[in-house]
């Protein structure tokens, strides 16, 4: 049986590969690992299958310092964006394979144009996915508040956007207050999603203590922002159960984050300036809505003191004009009293007059000048011839005088 060495296969390998790849080709791929060692930078490429995340291929790549300084002169600071983890790129390269390192990719150029192609393309599959699953819309349908005071921030503790966020807020003329928790994240690069869902899953148990949520960057090139054309991180801001607030700072397009958000905005100085804005707008509308009850309530007043006024006036008239015939009546009730005093006056003085007429009638002195005697026993008149006995003694009264007798004989008729 033949059989070979390891290294007389891995030369037979070198000099296919040699004879094959005589000139440098370009090759699409992914990079998963980049790492950079005294001016030279070490990549790892992988392939994976276009409906799941499975590695199909892998190989390894290097950039030689002289590659690296003629690549950094002709794409300037979009190399280091284009050299992240989980960036699809196309370079230029020539296989080599070495008998003891094996195969690896020799890096000469780098295309951004595809980079940016592939980004576009997987920015649209992934817009046309939401509105498939009708997502794009979904947190606009929260409610932000009147007033926004508790806020959820996610950023890099370091963006100078959230100094200037965090400035814009705090410096406000208007004397507000806020309350932000930070939640550091990854702004750039391959553990955006990784941090973004977190930070969004630990806001999300306590929701309630939380008004919104801010996710703000600051700035960057279009390279830099591919990160946020991310499909799960979309979903969990399309679905998170408060309004989601972005100033991601971008020049053109929105990112997919965006357009699902709540409410988008430029940059982060953006979106403090739109919280500001919203509460001042909540104060002016208490602020207009109390003039307005204050002119009404003075109006009321107005009216009720005219209507007082009116009263007090019609009260005073009638009162007058009560009293004005209260003292007619009075008046009139008055010299009816006298009159009926004096009518009564002069029937009981009538009535006197006959009484005293009568009386002098019966006056026993008067009875007595008519030739009638009077008979009195022991003082007392007597009716009666019961109230005399035999040899009592009784006296007779005369209009000129009287006499003393004594009854001999009593005799009843």
């Amino acid at each position: 049986m033949d059989s070979y060495s390891l290294k007389e296969v891995n030369e037979y390998i070198k000099q296919v590969i040699s004879m094959n790849f005589e000139d440098s080709i370009w090759i699409d791929a992914e990079i998963s690992q980049v790492k950079e060692v005294r001016g030279q930078v070490y990549l790892e490429f992988v392939q994976k299958a276009e409906d799941y995340d499975k590695i199909i291929a892998k190989a390894q790549g290097i950039i030689w310092y002289k590659s690296l300084l003629f690549i950094r002169k002709k794409l300037g600071e979009l190399l280091d964006t284009l050299l992240q983890e989980g960036i699809q790129i196309r370079f230029k390269a020539k296989p080599e394979f070495h008998e003891i390192y094996g195969l690896k990719f020799t890096l000469e150029d780098i295309d951004p144009a595809y980079t940016l192609g592939t980004m576009e393309i997987n920015r649209q599959k992934i817009i046309e996915r939401l509105k498939k699953e009708n997502l794009l819309y979904k947190n606009k349908e929260t409610v932000l508040p009147l007033v926004i005071k508790k806020i959820a921030v996610i950023s890099s503790s370091k963006a100078a956007g959230l100094q200037d966020f965090i400035k814009q807020l705090q410096n406000n003329p208007y004397g507000y207050k806020y309350v932000l928790t930070l939640l550091d994240s990854s702004m750039q690069g391959y553990n955006v999603e990784r941090d973004i869902i977190r930070n969004l899953e630990t806001i999300e148990q306590n929701h309630k203590a939380f008004d919104c949520v801010v996710i703000i960057r600051g700035g960057g090139s279009k390279m830099d922002l591919a990160y946020f054309d991310n499909y799960n991180i979309s979903v969990k801001v399309a679905n998170f159960p408060i309004p989601v607030l972005t100033g991601i700072g971008h020049d053109v397009d929105q990112n997919v984050i965006e357009l699902v958000a709540h409410t988008a905005l430029k940059t982060p100085t953006a979106v403090a300036d739109f919280i500001l804005d919203r509460n001042l707008n909540f104060e002016s509308r208490i602020i207009e809505l109390f003039l307005d009850i204050k002119d009404n309530a003075l109006k009321k007043l107005k009216d009720q003191e005219l209507q007082l006024n009116r009263m007090a006036f019609e009260i005073k008239e009638k009162a007058s004009n009560m009293l004005s015939e209260a003292k007619y009546n009075t008046e009139h009730l008055y010299s009816q009293i006298i009159n009926s005093a004096k009518e009564l006056v002069y029937k009981e003085k009538n009535k006197l007059n006959e009484m005293e007429y009568q009386l002098r009638l019966s006056d026993p002195s008067t009875v007595l000048k008519k030739g009638y005697t009077l008979t009195l026993k022991d003082g007392k008149i007597i009716k009666s011839i019961t109230d005399l006995e035999k040899d009592e003694y009784i006296t007779t009264m005369f209009a000129d005088g009287k006499v003393k007798s004594i009854i001999t004989d009593k005799n009843p008729d």
